[in-house]
């Protein structure tokens, strides 16, 4: 069932609830207020807390970079074309707008042999751009599970085309392959910098889900859940075999592949 034919929420009230409905509603806005609130009053406390923790990582060599890669649903995203050039990290910081659900990452590198800017940064709004179609309805107020979408794309400039990391490893899906032997992983880690509209890897939520505990990460530290069937995009969800399956048979393309759910933020 589509979005456009799902029942509204106040129509699934009045049935559950008859009269009572609308005073169910107001709780549930209010509600969802709190807990926006919240979750705004979290991101301005935390400011102070990951200034001082970029200041300790600048001290320790490939921070972030090891941060990363330690992480399993961010690793994914890092094709080995890109591991030399992301050793160049050296921060990374997101930054949240007026409305705390739109934000902006910032990778800042230092010199190196593949591109000539020292800051690589994405936006992430509610507000789509004109490319997706059909437009989608505006975000309902304090909806943290809002969809957010990636804002115009932001320009590489490679130092030579042979240098040019999304050329020597492309954005693919698992559903563009006709065989499951055909699909490589997802490509560059660089391709999400040309992307813009719905974020189809998720690679925005998953790099928020991140943030929070890069130090856990760098570290390797057992005490960070991770858990890579709960996060982050799964580019092999429709190619999974099972023993008893015929691993000749044909593999179906045709249904669309399925998308994560996003995860709630707290």
């Amino acid at each position: 069932m589509s979005a456009e034919q799902l029942p509204a929420r106040i129509d699934l009230l009045k049935a559950a609830f008859g009269d009572a409905a609308s005073k169910f509603e107001e709780n549930l806005n209010e509600a969802a207020k709190v807990h926006f609130e919240a979750y705004k009053f979290k991101l301005e406390r935390q400011k102070p807390v990951y200034k001082a923790r970029a200041e300790l990582a600048s001290k320790v060599p490939q921070f972030w970079y090891n941060s990363l890669q330690n992480c399993g649903p961010m690793a994914q995203f890092i094709d080995p074309v890109d591991e030399d050039a992301l050793k160049h990290l050296k921060e990374v910081s997101i930054e949240h707008g007026e409305d705390v659900r739109e934000f902006e990452v910032k990778f800042t590198f230092g010199k190196n042999p593949y591109f000539k800017e020292s800051v690589l940064s994405k936006k992430l709004t509610l507000t789509a751009p004109s490319s997706v179609t059909p437009k989608p309805e505006p975000a309902a107020p304090y909806d943290l599970e809002a969809t957010t979408y990636l804002a115009s794309a932001t320009p590489i400039s490679w130092t030579s085309a042979d240098h040019d990391l999304t050329k020597k490893a492309p954005r693919s899906l698992a559903t563009d392959k006709e065989e499951f032997d055909e699909f490589e992983g997802p490509g560059s880690f660089f391709n999400w910098f040309k992307e813009e509209g719905e974020d189809i890897t998720t690679m925005g939520e998953s790099l928020l889900e991140w943030y929070g505990h890069a130090t856990e990460y760098a570290a390797g530290l057992a005490a960070v859940h991770d858990d890579s069937d709960d996060q982050g995009f799964d580019f092999d969800d429709d190619f999974d075999e099972s023993e008893d399956e015929d691993p000749k048979k044909e593999i179906d393309l045709s249904d669309e592949e399925k998308r994560p759910k996003k995860k709630q933020r707290k």
